[in-house]
């Protein structure tokens, strides 16, 4: 059986596929490849109608999403990639789906506007890196006891996180941020230097200096261009033959009084109110900064009584939940019938999340999903929104709230307050039901 997999040289999502099949024993070409002409031909759009890479070609059709593929690759051949028992297969695909909504997704947040492929925003990159630190955190508890994800062979979970992993490992993290995750970068040096793994990837460098954003020349260029106008401006103002343009000029920039003006941006009511003594991002600092052993102690307990942020270079202190500026609000999906695969119901929720980032500034969320006794997995949340109501862009303009019922906390009632910290806490039994799985809006 012939395959092609059409990529561009060093994508670290078509390494998964091609560590596979080192595997399992299958014969991947890969065709010279040009973006921006060949993924826009008829032939390869027939392939992917999204015109993107990694793409697979078999003698039945494309195959694209790099971790389809690789699923794709690793089923030729029964070489345990999946795990030995449908158990471990799930365990293969829970920590395919970690390292890549958890990890990946973070991690291009965080380097893409490095590269320029993204408009850069400081706040952002911050919130990437304590997404990607907590994350690795979590990892690392796992293969404190573990020297493979899944089992005690490599399966395709450690393929798809090695690759997840790549750009981390050789472009942003140093030596010290190495060294809060041992286990993990035990994992990684591990499998990189394996035969399979070294045949794709080649000789592994660490990163020695991480990436970091550097504003582009041609600003500065611009800027020192524009300095140099302004100081021989004055210089023009003194030849009479010319003070007449200046008034012509303003004249070609006024108004049309017959054209409409544009309409003002509206404010958004919650920048009205007033101040708040809580202020949201320290409580999502204290919240990705406190380590996992003391999360308890320091983060559930601190949202009630306030803390001091642990690693704070500044010793920033968190002063507390305010019931007068905020609102904490639970929130259950209304058709958990619906939601019978895992991926599938983690997806739906990853989606809704991404759907409303333009709320970040006044929300903070955990959403749950649960496992009941009929192989339903119900979605249960707790939210904390700037006001006493959900956010007014977000009534008018999120079509997910209406599947969900929300419900006001009253922190006054112990079981509610309870409920509240278990979720945040994101502990093993949820409302009596096994908790799968936990993402979070910060």
């Amino acid at each position: 059986m012939t395959l092609k997999l059409y990529t561009y040289p060093g994508n670290k999502n078509a390494f998964k596929a091609l560590i596979a099949a080192q595997y399992v024993g299958t014969k991947i070409e890969v065709p010279s490849f040009s973006m921006g002409v060949d993924n826009k031909k008829p032939e390869f759009l027939k392939l992917n109608p999204n015109g993107k890479v990694p793409t697979l070609e078999t003698p039945t059709g494309g195959v694209w999403e790099s971790n389809a593929i690789a699923r794709y690759v690793a089923r030729l051949s029964d070489k345990g990639l999946f795990g030995a028992s449908a158990f471990e297969e799930a365990l293969v695909e829970q920590w395919i789906d970690f390292t890549t909504t958890e990890l990946d997704a973070p991690l291009l947040s965080w380097i893409l506007p490095i590269l320029g492929h993204w408009p850069y925003d400081k706040k952002k990159e911050e919130g990437a890196i304590a997404a990607v630190k907590k994350a690795m955190a979590l990892l690392d508890r796992h293969l404190t006891k573990n020297t493979y994800l899944v089992g005690h062979a490599a399966t395709l979970a450690d393929i798809v996180g090695v690759c997840n992993l790549y750009h981390g490992y050789t472009k942003l993290f140093d030596e010290g941020f190495r060294k809060s995750f041992p286990h993990v970068t035990r994992w990684w040096l591990t499998l990189a230097h394996q035969p399979a793994f070294a045949a794709v990837l080649g000789e592994v460098k660490l990163c020695q200096q991480p990436m970091k954003f550097t504003p582009p020349k041609k600003d500065a260029a611009e800027k020192a261009d524009g300095a140099a106008k302004k100081e021989a401006a004055p210089k023009k103002e003194k030849e009479p033959k010319k003070e007449s343009a200046p008034k012509k000029a303003a004249a070609v920039e006024e108004e049309d009084p017959a054209e409409p003006k544009p309409e003002p941006k509206a404010k958004n009511p919650l920048d009205e109110l007033p101040k708040s003594t809580m202020v949201l991002d320290a409580w999502k600092r204290l919240y990705s900064n406190t380590p996992g052993a003391k999360f308890r102690e320091i983060a559930v307990n601190g949202l009630w009584a306030g803390a001091d942020i642990p690693n704070s270079p500044t010793q920033e202190h968190f002063a507390g939940y305010d019931p007068e500026g905020f609102s904490i609000w639970f929130c259950d999906y209304k058709y958990p019938e619906e939601n019978t695969v895992n991926y599938i119901v983690m997806n739906k929720v990853g989606g809704f999340l991404q759907r409303i980032d333009y709320v970040r500034k006044y929300a903070f969320g955990v959403m749950c999903i649960l496992k009941d006794d009929k192989g339903q997995f119900p979605i249960r949340g707790v939210w904390i929104f700037r006001g006493q109501g959900i956010p007014p862009i977000m009534l008018d303009e999120c079509y997910d709230l209406e599947l969900y019922n929300w419900t006001r906390v009253d922190i006054a009632d112990p079981k509610q307050k309870a409920r509240v910290e278990d979720m945040i806490a994101e502990e093993a039994t949820i409302d009596g039901l096994e908790h799968i799985e936990c993402k979070i809006f910060k």
